[in-house]
């Protein structure tokens, strides 16, 4: 009978010492803010599943907020003045940040869409098939709300740059982000992302045809997660351990899509459970190419990004690549080539 007291009293103060000790992990957590480049939507699937599932806490890290964009909070600032410590944007934001002088101490650390997902699309029945289709027709530009090009126009003036299409030649007007114009009549052809946008039109009844600028030359990476320096210097283990946890967020997803678009559909409360299908179905081929392992870069493409840019005249001086991105947390990752 003592045996068994005793027994019971020593398991009593395990499960104790368990408890503590589990306790004491969830309060070494490292608290992080992460500032999207878009609202809440399936665009950022493998974040929200990475948090939903655990795999952040798994690295010792507490998502505080996935804060939407609302132009008010440009991710590559947010990052530079460190008012978060991720942020998602496109690769040519940070090159034309970078060669306008500002995000000096911005670096990207990795690619979530390694295929641009900007596209220009009509219904069907135009017969608007190819870039030269759009001579002569009114073609809608998604623009900031002070009509600054955002990273929709800026592949799109590179790609008409690069195919020697005369823009005067083309009527250019501002539309909204979704496809109300193209609906009614508004536009000929539309701008937007091919994961999201086209499917409204086909919502609504319509067939449509895409064209992808990265199809005519033009591929610049799509989302990147970028980070402060001082974060790449003074925290590396916490920089490797978000991309760790964010890309197992990614596999997930793809491995269990249902269950993906169910956890998207708690952060964007406003969507339809179609509609996110749609754009995690339309957003795993852009990322998960299958030539290279989730968030893996290439130097030719920041490369071949930055020529792009500056043959259009968008950039007007290059700037070193060395200090737009690192390789360094993705090699201690998957290892070197």
């Amino acid at each position: 009978m003592k045996t068994e007291i005793i027994w019971t009293v020593l398991l009593a103060l395990l499960i104790f010492s368990i408890g503590c000790q589990n306790q004491k992990t969830d309060d070494k957590l490292i608290p992080v803010e992460v500032q999207l480049k878009w609202v809440h939507q399936a665009q950022f699937t493998g974040n929200y599943v990475a948090n939903d599932i655990g795999f952040y806490e798994k690295y010792g890290i507490e998502i505080e907020n996935f804060e939407e964009f609302d132009f008010t909070n440009f991710p590559i600032e947010m990052v530079q003045n460190k008012e978060v410590e991720f942020g998602l944007t496109g690769a040519e934001e940070l090159l034309i940040a970078k060669a306008n002088g500002k995000a000096d101490d911005v670096k990207a650390i990795a690619v979530i869409y390694k295929i641009s997902p900007v596209c220009l699309y009509s219904l069907k029945e135009s017969g608007i098939t190819k870039p030269e289709d759009l001579v002569g027709k009114t073609v809608g530009i998604e623009r900031a709300a002070d009509g600054t090009e955002v990273n929709v126009g800026i592949i799109y003036q590179a790609m008409l740059g690069k195919l020697g299409i005369d823009r005067d030649s083309i009527n250019e007007v501002t539309i909204g982000y979704d496809a109300a114009e193209l609906l009614a009549g508004e536009t000929d052809v539309s701008t937007g992302y091919v994961i999201n946008e086209p499917h409204q039109a086909i919502e609504a009844g319509h067939e449509v045809n895409i064209i992808l600028p990265a199809e005519y030359g033009v591929n610049i990476y799509g989302d990147i997660i970028i980070v402060h320096e001082d974060t790449i210097n003074n925290d590396p283990d916490l920089v490797e351990a978000f991309l760790r946890a964010t890309f197992e967020g990614w596999q997930y997803s793809i491995e269990h899509e249902e269950q993906a678009v169910d956890i998207v559909l708690k952060y964007a409360v406003d969507r339809t459970k179609a509609h996110e299908t749609y754009m995690l179905k339309q957003t795993i081929p852009l990322i998960h190419t299958g030539d290279s392992q989730f968030g893996m870069m290439e130097q030719k493409e920041w490369q071949n990004a930055q020529d792009i840019l500056l043959e259009q005249g968008i950039i007007k001086n290059s700037v070193d690549l060395n200090n737009v991105y690192t390789m360094e947390f993705l090699e201690k990752i998957y290892g070197k080539k």
